[in-house]
């Protein structure tokens, strides 16, 4: 795999996580929740979004990295 399909890779796993996401804020909706577990599930949406960052940014600098190569 070259560095673009890397990035493409990673923007796709960046895509799952932000998914499961959604879902997580939509669970959050839920009357029947009590306070541990809507504490549970937004320190884990603050988790995901902290991994899903991370795989952007990844994602960004294989694609960098790949776009300097095919120049030289």
């Amino acid at each position: 795999m070259n560095y673009c399909e890397w990035a493409a890779a990673y923007r796709e796993d960046a895509c799952r996580v932000l998914s499961v996401i959604e879902k997580k804020k939509a669970l959050l909706n839920d009357k029947k929740l009590n306070a541990d577990m809507r504490k549970s599930i937004g320190d884990t949406i603050i988790e995901y979004r902290r991994i899903y960052r991370e795989l952007l940014k990844t994602a960004e600098l294989l694609r960098d990295r790949g776009g300097k190569r095919h120049a030289a």
